[in-house]
């Protein structure tokens, strides 16, 4: 009986062993898994960070442009002013796109048109707003007495 007792105790001594290895064995592997997802969930993490930093310079960059170029278009814009709309004009100065004979006839003939203008704006009396006689379809026609 000594034997078979060993031996039944040796069986359930292995068979204890295996399944203890076994349970160990998926602990492990469970937690190998654990730590390889943990060391990815990391790094995607940190390229994450990276990108949006990048993205973040960009943008500033991208603004920096946009406000210097912003400020290139103002002081066009106002140097264009001051050329073409704040700057006096002298007679001198300006540009003449006809002859000085045609010039002085076409100044000459305004001064004209007028001084014929205030002649016929004269009035002594104010504008009626009707007719003193009938016309055009109201007028009545003369009758014929037979």
């Amino acid at each position: 009986m000594d034997l078979t007792t060993s031996l039944v105790w040796l069986v359930v001594g292995i068979i204890v062993g295996g399944v203890t290895t076994r349970l160990i064995s998926i602990r492990q592997f469970g937690q190998s898994k654990l730590q390889q997802e943990l060391d990815e969930s990391k790094k995607q993490l940190a390229q994450y960070r990276q990108d949006v930093s990048e993205h973040l310079d960009t943008t500033h960059q991208l603004m920096s442009q946009l406000q210097d170029n912003y400020a290139k278009i103002a002081r066009h814009v106002q140097q264009s002013k001051m050329q073409l709309v704040e700057q006096p004009v002298n007679p001198r100065d300006e540009i003449n796109f006809f002859s000085a004979d045609t010039h002085r006839q076409i100044k000459q003939s305004l001064h004209q048109l007028d001084e014929r203008r205030r002649q016929h704006s004269v009035t002594e009396q104010q504008p009626r707003d009707y007719s003193g006689e009938a016309s055009g379809l109201i007028k009545e026609k003369p009758r014929k007495d037979d």
